[in-house]
């Protein structure tokens, strides 16, 4: 099979993840494009990309109804966490950071999905947004996964799935607008990946598309049961990585 074949369905398979659960194309994809032997700066950018395409229809549904106090307070955080991601990839082993982020994911998705109630006698105040943004910039930065620090966050928070999705996905949208504009600056962009999106992008309409049912038929109990079960599998896959 040729291998832009398998390099679409691993794009478009990240894609889906996304668009049912909000976050999570990152995690999903990566492996796969590097066991396929991507360039890993191809692979970077090809899912910056697809994760802002991913992320737009929601922006255009949501920026008039999303709480946007709370998207500034994540963005704040998000951009003085950016320059820390970098310099946690530059000095600091990135097996022990990717085993301890992936052992407190693990034992966070296990904890919900056992019913034991976290912080229930607490209200977790706002200021602590600039907090999950700083990791959002952080975890973006350094392994491409801004997603998972906000879901974890707005789980905490007691957030529904419709405002953890809501929010989740206009934070990455913007962010991610910033991390493909340094990506093009820096080299990243090429025609090689530039024919692959443009090939994908049909079949990335008709998936976002799909999400979005599949999404809607699932009970809001259970989908954020699936969103803990995704973060012991996101945690696992850190560990193994």
């Amino acid at each position: 099979m040729d291998i832009y074949i398998l390099v679409i369905i691993s794009i478009l398979f990240g894609a889906l993840v996304r668009t049912v659960f909000g976050f999570g194309e990152a995690l999903v994809t990566m492996p796969i494009l590097a066991l396929l032997g991507i360039d890993l700066k191809l692979a970077i950018a090809l899912v910056g990309i697809i994760g802002v395409l991913v992320a737009m229809p929601k922006f255009i549904t949501n920026y008039k109804v999303v709480n946007w106090n709370i998207v500034k307070r994540l963005l704040i955080g998000s951009i003085i966490g950016t320059p820390l991601g970098i310099v946690l990839i530059l000095f600091i082993d990135e097996n022990i950071v990717l085993n301890i982020l992936g052992s407190l994911l693990v034992l966070y998705g296990a904890i919900n999905l056992l019913g034991i109630q976290l912080m229930t006698k607490y209200n977790i105040k706002d200021m602590f947004d600039y907090v999950a943004g700083l990791f959002s910039g952080v975890l973006g930065a350094a392994y491409n996964s801004h997603g998972v620090p906000i879901v974890v966050y707005g789980t905490l928070k007691k957030w529904d799935i419709v405002k953890l999705k809501q929010i989740s996905q206009v934070h990455f949208f913007i962010v991610g607008l910033v991390v493909i504009t340094n990506h093009a600056v820096t080299g990243f962009w090429t025609m090689e990946m530039f024919y692959i999106i443009i090939v994908t992008l049909p079949f990335l309409i008709i998936i976002i598309k799909l999400g979005d049912v599949i999404a809607e038929k699932i009970e809001q109990q259970i989908l954020i049961k699936y969103v803990y079960l995704l973060l012991i599998i996101f945690g696992i896959l850190m560990i193994v990585k």
